[in-house]
């Protein structure tokens, strides 16, 4: 347990070797280095039932390899026998898995000549602490689901180890239903900005039974229906709180996140050193408010920042937002194509603030999505003045679920069937 328990595994090739001593041919090689050493069937037997029964709940997935290596090392092939017979099966859902069988099979498919397209953890018939012994065998795969994983900061840190890993085959992370904390937030954020690090897609999509309260309304229907698996990072569901922790509680989707501060820093920190990979970020349905968008406002500045995609829906947002975003993307203003900021209370204020990015001459927006955001014809004046300041770059404009009144609306209107600019669709 003490050498399961170490960070760095000092200890894991001495713990081989004890093991090892219980052979009676390596204690008659050993012969003259050792005291007197009688062999008990039944006390060998009970040390191969305590590997196989070790608790890890605390103890990182990579350490709890090396207990498959001590029964190895102690010649009892039964686990090894099992997975490879496991392997072999067309029924994989049926075989129940123990943990340690989830170690050994983690360090075969990591071992493995072959890249594994996609590793589900769902797929595999085990405990909870099975599937996350299986988390090593992610340094081998290109798509990896951590589905109902209570990922705690040693689970985190074998994760975002395997993300740095030389080469790296990871593109696509899917952390649907876990358990995270701030620090596991911090680590897996670290490795974001590992060089080394190629992942293009992290999603962690929920379900909820509140959520039908506003999946009623078109622009969450359609964000709740997209699976692109294109350049894309999704943290969703996060719910910011004056508290430190980060808790991605299962039962829900997209609601009731606890994402502190400090993890909105991470997530800036992310974006200003990301090597040109993160082109969608989606923070959807998650209780930034103000302040934390203004803090990850310092990432979207970077010119390391290739953005392409920026979606906050319903995350409780004012006016306060969007200056502190019209401020952010004049200063980084080329790569965005879409922006959703639909069911937040922006008020006509937080558009005309918001204009004053439109009006940018560099502004490449071609969708900007303010559905249900306390509107009325005022924005609408705002936003015809700014189009037809910067008019050949926005194609698609959500006003849906405001009072626009009719007025309001002819002004866009006309633009939309003016050919001189850019606007094909709107949408009240």
């Amino acid at each position: 347990m003490k050498s399961l328990k170490s960070k760095n595994g000092h200890l894991d090739l001495f713990v081989r070797f004890l093991h090892g001593l219980s052979l009676e041919s390596n204690q008659r090689i050993l012969g003259g280095l050792l005291d007197q050493m009688d062999s008990h069937p039944e006390t060998i037997q009970k040390v191969l039932n305590n590997l196989k029964e070790v608790n890890s709940d605390e103890i990182s997935p990579d350490r709890s390899i090396n207990i498959f290596h001590c029964l190895m090392e102690m010649k009892d092939q039964s686990v090894h026998q099992e997975i490879q017979e496991f392997l072999k099966s067309e029924k994989k859902s049926e075989r129940r898995l123990s943990e340690i069988h989830c170690s050994a099979l983690a360090y075969l498919l990591q071992m493995s000549e072959e890249v594994l397209d996609e590793l589900n953890l769902e797929q595999y018939n085990t405990s909870e602490e099975g599937r996350r012994r299986l988390i090593p065998a992610v340094r081998n795969c290109r798509k990896a689901e951590l589905w109902c994983c209570r990922l705690s900061e040693v689970s985190c840190d074998s994760l975002a180890s395997a993300l740095r890993s030389n080469p790296s085959h990871l593109r696509v992370l899917e952390l649907t239903e876990t358990k995270l904390q701030d620090p596991g937030v911090k680590l897996l954020c670290g490795a974001l900005q590992d060089p080394l690090c190629k992942l293009e897609t992290l999603r962690s999509v929920r379900d909820d039974p509140v959520l039908s309260q506003v999946e009623q309304k078109p622009p969450a229907e359609k964000v709740l229906s997209e699976r692109k698996w294109w350049r894309t990072m999704k943290l969703a569901k996060f719910h910011l709180s004056s508290r430190d922790g980060l808790s991605w509680s299962c039962g829900t989707r997209l609601i009731d996140c606890s994402l502190s501060k400090t993890s909105c820093d991470s997530v800036a920190s992310a974006l200003r050193s990301n090597l040109f990979h993160l082109r969608v970020l989606d923070l959807s349905y998650n209780t930034l408010q103000d302040s934390g968008v203004k803090r990850f406002c310092s990432g979207l500045e970077s010119p390391n920042c290739k953005l392409e995609t920026l979606r906050l829906i319903y995350c409780s947002l004012s006016e306060i937002s969007c200056d502190s975003l019209a401020s952010a993307l004049r200063s980084n203003p080329s790569h965005l194509r879409e922006l959703d900021l639909s069911q937040n209370q922006l008020q006509d204020s937080g558009v005309k603030l918001l204009c004053g990015f439109l009006h940018f001459p560099n502004c490449r927006l071609e969708t900007l999505r303010l559905s249900d955001c306390s509107l009325s014809e005022i924005s609408c004046d705002s936003l015809a003045s700014a189009l037809r300041s910067n008019p050949s770059h926005l194609r698609e404009l959500d006003l849906s679920w405001n009072q626009l009144q009719d007025s309001g609306v002819k002004l866009l209107s006309d633009l939309v069937e003016n050919p001189h600019y850019g606007l094909e669709t709107l949408i009240q």
